[in-house]
């Protein structure tokens, strides 16, 4: 077997400057999520600033004093915070429900965001099918919310949840590659 130090010596100079720079950078936690995810390259995307925390919601464009409705506009009940808008929400929250019961999954209410981020991490860690699936799920279920919420905002059109949960299930159905197939298709919505 060879070392890492023997390996470092035999590759380019490049390879050296990228790994002597992989150190120093800490590694994220819910990389499991992006990668090896079979959600659509724009849902991705989404649930990448999501979980750095960088989605324009309405806390943060007050916080920079640009001046925007504070409340969800989902449920009109609370303000908008990323907490709020993914965790909290009863509209969220009846979405996720919904399709952890198509998943013959135990619902989960997590409180804070923290709690959500590692629930999911927790599901989606591994190279299992049923991993695969919930990872493009949760993916799919981000990118719907956060685009049901612009709708709402931008142009005034509004969904029920079921509608935003049907989307989601169809559109995840459509985009798993052939080795989730026979587990979608086994499953009752």
């Amino acid at each position: 077997m060879v070392s890492q130090m023997q390996f470092k010596k035999s590759t380019s100079l490049i390879r050296q400057i990228y790994y002597y720079a992989l150190d120093n950078i800490p590694r994220v936690p819910w990389k499991c999520i992006m990668f090896h995810n079979a959600a659509r390259p724009k849902a991705l995307f989404i649930m990448w600033l999501h979980l750095l925390g960088k989605l324009l919601t309405a806390d943060r464009l007050n916080k920079w004093g640009i001046e925007v409705e504070p409340k969800c506009s989902l449920c009109q009940s609370y303000d908008e915070t990323r907490e709020h808008l993914f965790v909290q929400c009863s509209y969220t929250r009846a979405v996720w429900n919904r399709v952890l019961q198509w998943l013959q999954m135990q619902s989960y209410q997590p409180a804070t965001w923290e709690q959500h981020q590692l629930w999911i991490i927790k599901h989606a860690s591994g190279k299992s099918q049923r991993a695969q699936v919930f990872k493009l799920l949760s993916t799919e279920i981000v990118h719907a919310i956060w685009i049901e919420r612009n709708m709402t905002i931008f142009k005034k059109l509004s969904r029920n949840w079921e509608a935003v949960t049907k989307e989601i299930v169809y559109v995840s159905c459509v985009r798993a590659p052939p080795s989730l197939h026979h587990i979608l298709q086994s499953l009752v919505f």
